[in-house]
């Protein structure tokens, strides 16, 4: 058995010390959501509790599926780095950049350039798509992290990486691995508002109809959820997880995670999803456990 941990949006905090010409663009509407709202809604102190939890479970590996930062700042994304090393070594946690990790143009390099030993291949190559092998699971992570205009949170995941996606689907298969796509950007049609959308999902979807996928992962709207889309001998099941820090001051679900143990073979694939979150007692246990087809 492989067992895999997925958890999102951890939007750590608190924000670094930054300059007012820092805040001139979308930052500075989004500095204002942060002091409103954010800073009290991810509570870091419920992230502990979840990190912990997660080492304690000693997963095979660790998928992190964006939304480190808040504002994109240059100060976030150290801290990020060093958040993402407390869920285990390099080869062992997968990250993938989110929106917020692309706030604004000038930092879009910023995640591969501080976080590449966490968003590198096997073989050794920062840049996307990229392949873990763990196991009997392949993880392939994309990114869909893109600078956007004030109020819009899109996401597009792009033609090179479309391209190289559909041959890298398929050697996958022919290993014989269980493969789990990694984005940020939820994939299915479920009511994500346009604002909000990954701009190029139908593309995204023919490209797995096509070549299959055993399992989508994604984050970013902060809610549970489970959806499948079409693939070449069945539906593939597309999850998604609240953020990783939502705590009890916010109207969000509460942060939670998902484990997935993987067993079988092509053809015989079984996968299990547990959930561990916060609960309102203010520990981590097991909310719900569900089984993929």
């Amino acid at each position: 058995m492989t067992v895999i941990a997925h958890l999102s949006d951890p939007h750590l905090g608190p924000l670094p010390s930054f300059r007012a010409f820092d805040l001139v663009s979308k930052r500075g509407l989004g500095a204002i959501n942060y002091m409103r709202r954010r800073r009290r809604w991810h509570d870091m102190k419920v992230l502990d509790l979840i990190v912990a939890d997660i080492v304690d479970e000693a997963p095979d590996a660790v998928a992190v599926t964006g939304d480190l930062t808040n504002l994109g700042l240059e100060g976030e994304f150290l801290p990020a780095a060093l958040f993402l090393g407390r869920l285990g070594a390099p080869e062992r946690v997968a990250a993938i950049p989110g929106n917020h990790d692309a706030y604004v143009r000038n930092v879009r390099g910023a995640p591969a350039r501080v976080w590449g030993a966490h968003m590198s291949g096997d073989d050794g190559r920062v840049g996307f798509p990229y392949v873990r092998r763990h196991g009997l699971v392949a993880l392939v992570g994309l990114s869909s992290a893109v600078p956007t205009f004030p109020l819009a949170a899109t996401g597009e995941v792009g033609p090179i990486q479309r391209d190289a996606l559909g041959p890298l689907l398929r050697s996958l298969k022919d290993e014989g691995l269980f493969r789990i796509v990694m984005v940020h950007h939820p994939v299915a049609e479920d009511g994500t508002p346009w604002l909000r959308r990954l701009r190029d999902a139908a593309e995204l979807r023919e490209i797995i109809a096509r070549e299959g996928a055993e399992l989508v992962l994604h984050g970013h709207n902060h809610e549970p959820a489970r959806a499948e889309i079409a693939g070449p001998q069945g539906s593939v099941p597309v999850v998604a997880v609240p953020s990783c820090s939502t705590g009890l001051l916010s109207h969000e679900p509460l942060a939670a995670y998902n484990l997935y143990n993987v067993e079988g073979g092509p053809g015989a694939w079984t996968c299990e999803g547990i959930t561990r979150g916060f609960t309102r007692e203010g520990e981590i246990a097991e909310t719900e456990r569900f089984r993929l087809a």
